[in-house]
């Protein structure tokens, strides 16, 4: 278990969906996108995300891309 949280780490970047901006932290572990909680510090979307923002990840690996 300890090996898990070793691996785990969060990459601050910015949602891609439309022109608002938001701050998120995708959740990567072991080299792979496993979900997105939204950046609290950043004053645009003041730690929350909508439905879009919250559900990004997944496209990363979707088959269809």
């Amino acid at each position: 278990m300890n090996e898990t949280r070793e691996m785990m780490r969060y990459v601050p970047t910015t949602c891609p969906y439309c022109g608002v901006g938001c701050g998120l932290n995708l959740v990567v572990n072991n080299g792979k996108v496993v979900g997105v909680e939204p950046y609290k510090r950043t004053p645009v979307n003041e730690g929350k995300l909508c439905p879009k923002g919250i559900s990004c990840w997944e496209f990363v690996h979707s088959p269809d891309r």
